[in-house]
């Protein structure tokens, strides 16, 4: 299964990028260019069982991408760690050729105010078409992780999005 680990290196405390990334996790179309829209799946009464739901405000999210082939996803959480910053997100919605599309996503303090967003991301297809589209997500993935970063940044630091976000959502009204 291809494997792509991103590390973002973030100049705030972990416990501030935390808050963007863990209970924030369903409004990540706020900040980041890479999704030009996003909303939270509600937690309901049967799904307020899991561990995934025990401390956050949603089961999951909504995205839209800005792609043709793939308009929108749903990512679930499968699992979420306040202590330990650390959540973990199965993607649906993808093409039939991509049976799993996984994320991590973990905060760990390098200093007082700075600290390391790691993103690993996991992907499994089948057939040809399968591992070309998986390798094209994960070429992608590596484009967009400079910008993921410079959008954190901005928005940690501000507490609003980046001047690029901020024209892709006046473009989006």
């Amino acid at each position: 299964m291809p494997q792509l680990t991103t590390h973002l290196a973030i100049d705030a405390p972990a416990g501030q990028v935390w808050q963007v990334i863990g209970p924030g996790f369903a409004r990540i179309g706020d900040w980041a260019t890479t999704i030009p829209a996003s909303a939270a799946i509600p937690v309901t009464a049967p799904a307020a069982a899991s561990p995934a739901a025990a401390s956050t405000p949603a089961m999951g999210r909504t995205c839209s991408t800005g792609i043709g082939l793939v308009p929108s996803i749903t990512e679930t959480l499968t699992g979420y760690d306040e202590q330990r910053r650390t959540l973990s997100y199965q993607a649906a919605g993808l093409p039939a050729f991509i049976t799993t599309a996984a994320s991590t996503w973990t905060v760990t303090p390098t200093g007082e105010t700075t600290c390391e967003v790691t993103v690993t991301g996991h992907f499994q297809a089948r057939g040809v078409p399968g591992l070309l589209g998986c390798w094209a997500i994960l070429a992608q993935a590596r484009l967009t992780a400079r910008r993921l970063q410079t959008d954190l940044r901005h928005y940690v630091k501000h507490g609003t999005p980046s001047p690029r976000k901020q024209r892709q959502l006046s473009r989006r009204r």
